[in-house]
């Protein structure tokens, strides 16, 4: 079922950062969701993996396997954690040939052996939305009643068609309400996920949405990244996440580890791969290549891409606007993850334009 809540924990988050152990049949789930990595390409994943891994002390305990499906392409990562670290043991992308998942997911857990059948997964895009409301305070108990009953009031689906849960952000703001997470996903996407993982063999224990995939690596890694105290200021600031896929881009925006809001953007890696298409007179193929090893090209490439790129600035710059005028909380920093970051030139780009780090 989709249910982010297994147990008295959390609902989104997992219980102490700890992503969830090896499951026999039938066993409860931990409540973290699969670590997505990102549309990753082939030529820049061990560089980028091996940045990842160089922040991560290795040391071994229990097994977690997250399993991203992708519209392109399936990715699989085999974690290993013991007390406050985390060592990745497997990788793997298996492109998708003429859009046959369940082949590419086989091809996946094939090459991996991989060691847990329970692998975490999530969904994204149509058909899944996340909100931040404020409701009268409560227990969460009450909470999952009250929002059980009255589902329909903040998403536009039936409530017939769709899985939710709730989380408390904040349990204490003004005039007696709360911060809560709201979160749904149609009843078909989740069913398909289901019936696919089945009939593939894995116990699917655990299915989320991947902007809070993303905030949970924040949570789970909460004792090791620090707050930011730059300021001296004991107001709040605000971290952002710009997970740059081929198909769009997410952002999402942390405060205390915690997201606090999360929007898609609709601009991508192939947005940038037409605009070189068409600018150079070269067929997609070609041009995705040239995307992924501008090699003596860099200059070329990052020039025609730039146009794309202020597009995306354009737009984050946008929501961090909104988003410090609605909760006063400023963003002073931003994290880029997904494939389509990997080009040599984005970060500067977003640094410098945005007036901030990023990293």
């Amino acid at each position: 079922s989709f249910d982010f809540a297994q147990d008295d924990s959390p609902s989104l988050f997992a219980r102490d950062g700890e992503p969830k152990a090896n499951q026999k049949d039938g066993e409860q789930s931990r409540t973290i969701c699969g670590l997505v990595i990102g549309n990753c390409m082939h030529p820049l994943l061990d560089k980028y993996l091996q940045t990842i891994k160089s922040f991560i002390p290795a040391k071994s305990a229990v097994f977690s396997v997250g399993l991203d499906i992708g519209p392109e392409s399936c990715r699989a990562i085999e974690l290993v954690k013991s007390a406050d670290s985390f060592e990745i043991l497997n990788w793997a992308v298996e492109p998708m040939e003429n859009a046959d998942l369940e082949t590419a997911v086989k091809k996946i857990a094939a090459r991996l052996s991989l060691s847990s059948k329970a692998p975490y997964t999530a969904v994204s895009g149509k058909g899944t939305l996340i909100r931040y409301i404020d409701m009268p305070r409560m227990p969460r108990e009450d909470l999952k009643k009250s929002f059980d009953l009255e589902a329909d009031r903040y998403f536009p689906f039936a409530r017939e068609q769709i899985y939710t849960d709730c989380y408390i952000l904040n349990p204490e703001t003004p005039q007696k309400q709360m911060s809560v997470l709201v979160a749904a996903a149609k009843k078909a996407i989740i069913d398909e996920r289901m019936e696919l993982l089945t009939r593939l063999g894995f116990i699917s224990s655990f299915i989320g949405i991947n902007p809070l995939a993303i905030a949970n690596v924040f949570h789970a890694f909460r004792k090791v990244i620090p707050k930011d105290t730059s300021s001296g200021a004991v107001q709040p600031t605000g971290w952002a996440v710009l997970d740059m896929e081929e198909v769009g881009s997410t952002l999402l925006v942390l405060v205390d580890h915690l997201p606090r809001f999360n929007r898609d953007i609709f601009v991508g890696g192939k947005d940038l791969t037409k605009r070189i298409s068409n600018l150079l007179g070269v067929s997609l193929a070609e041009a995705r290549e040239l995307r992924q090893e501008p090699r003596d090209r860099l200059a070329e490439i990052l020039n025609i891409c730039e146009s794309v790129l202020m597009n995306l600035v354009s737009e984050v710059r946008f929501s961090f606007d909104y988003f410090t005028t609605e909760h006063n909380i400023p963003i002073s920093k931003l994290f880029l993850s997904g494939g389509s970051s990997l080009l040599s030139g984005v970060l500067e780009s977003f640094s410098k334009n945005l007036d901030i780090p990023v990293e």
